[in-house]
């Protein structure tokens, strides 16, 4: 853990350098050079805002990233051993890196490289790795391709998953355990504009591995890089709506079998598992003076969730992983920036520097509601089994704090109900607290 806090302190300081540099101007033959260009928070479609830097870049090529440091107070009345670490860690580190390169007008490579470590008291830890790299070819406004390992166009936060982006510490749990962000996949998308009010995305990719599936975040664990030929091609479209002034209305879905050609043996007889998912989501966003409004929504089925049991068993032919074979979940949320209420009617003073921007501080306090459920159906000859289950009502308050538009301290308090009535189960309220950044 030290090492990974050691780690983790050389990447954030080093991140300064590069941004106090993005401000630091020096005279080559008398004109004025930016060393390092600055972010133009401009997104390109399916890509959040450091993510988005080269398709807006003057230069050739960018560097940008961006870091969270994440922490909660550690709770003993719940056991990691019976379910997915992410549902109970007490910090959360994570750092990316994205270099771009524009090879022509219209042909631009990006890509990204990520490291996450998660922390459960000190003796439980778990890492994981990353990768983006994708080529963009923008024929036409009507027209753009994708190729490579990308984000996919699902949900709010997986294409809007960069610390500024979000009031929350952590991610909301609908968008982490019935829609798996971040979600990468290797495969192909087309995108671009119908009309100035509507937009599409329609993405064909290599899939979910069933065989990784954990009973409490349902298909989360089922995302990895795979360099292997798919078995099967999911579907991920998008439809977008920006026709009334800072209103997004957005439908997605995600279509397709997980089962990657996998078998399992029935009365002696193989029988292929294919694992089917239908996941369709929706949100709305909308921007008013201050305040921001944020609702999302989404449900899910999984065939073969029988079968996905003895496909998931360890070593032993023990523990398989009872999912559910429909879900859902949704939230509500708003946030308003009370700092120009506070300074209203007085002056402003100036002060600029790498971690301060009087002119670009907000403290937003927020609000927001989740009600979601990974079990909402089981197969019948699964359900007395043991599993981990959130069957959860959230409410969650807090405040953000941003130095600069690029920096914020985040603090908040969630209300945790959980209605499953089982042995184990996700932790219960808590206080999260942390600090984010990109650039």
């Amino acid at each position: 853990m030290k090492k990974s806090i050691l780690l983790f302190t050389t990447m954030f300081c080093l991140s300064l350098v590069v941004f106090a540099q993005q401000n630091k101007e020096q005279d080559e033959s008398s004109d004025t050079v930016k060393t390092i260009e600055k972010l133009k928070y401009k997104q390109q479609p399916g890509l959040a805002l450091a993510a988005s830097k080269i398709f807006f870049s003057d230069k050739r090529y960018s560097i940008s990233g961006f870091g969270e440091f994440n922490f909660i107070p550690v709770q003993n009345n719940v056991n990691p051993e019976m379910g997915d670490l992410e549902l109970y860690y007490s910090s959360l580190y994570r750092y990316a890196t994205f270099f771009g390169y524009r090879l022509t007008d219209k042909l631009i490579w990006n890509s990204e490289f990520q490291i996450e470590f998660l922390h459960y008291k000190t003796e439980e830890s778990h890492y994981e790795i990353v990768i983006e790299a994708f080529f963009d070819y923008l024929f036409k406004d009507y027209l753009k391709a994708r190729v490579g390992f990308y984000p996919l166009t699902i949900g709010y936060v997986n294409n809007n998953d960069e610390p500024v982006m979000f009031y929350s510490v952590n991610r909301s749990e609908v968008e982490r355990l019935i829609i798996p962000s971040t979600w990468i996949e290797f495969g192909t998308m087309f995108y671009g504009n119908l009309s100035p009010s509507w937009s599409y995305a329609l993405g064909f990719s290599q899939g979910l591995n069933s065989q990784k599936y954990i009973s409490g975040t349902w298909i989360r664990q089922g995302r990895e890089i795979r360099f292997d030929l798919p078995k099967s091609i999911s579907i991920n479209p998008q439809l977008n709506y920006t026709g009334v002034k800072n209103l997004t209305l957005s439908t997605s879905g995600y279509y397709g079998n997980s089962g990657q050609g996998e078998f399992i043996e029935i009365s002696g007889e193989p029988v292929e598992v294919k694992g089917k998912i239908n996941l369709t989501s929706a949100y709305a966003k909308y921007d008013w003076k201050n305040f921001r409004f944020v609702t999302v929504g989404t449900y899910g089925q999984l065939g073969d969730t029988e079968k996905l049991f003895e496909l998931t068993k360890d070593e032993n032919g023990e523990n398989g992983q009872v999912l559910g074979k429909e879900v859902y979940g949704y939230l509500m949320e708003v946030g308003v920036d009370i700092l120009p209420y506070l300074r209203k009617g007085r002056p402003i003073h100036e002060k600029q520097n790498f971690l301060f921007d009087t002119h670009e501080m907000k403290l937003s306090l927020f609000s927001r509601f989740e009600r979601l459920n990974t079990h909402n159906k089981i197969e019948q000859s699964l359900e007395g089994l043991p599993r981990v289950e959130s069957d959860m009502e959230i409410w969650t308050v807090g405040l953000n704090f941003n130095s600069r538009e690029n920096i914020v301290f985040k603090a908040n308090y969630q209300h945790r109900l959980n209605k499953f009535n089982g042995d184990q189960f996700p932790r219960k309220n808590i206080v999260e607290t942390g600090i984010g950044f990109i650039f």
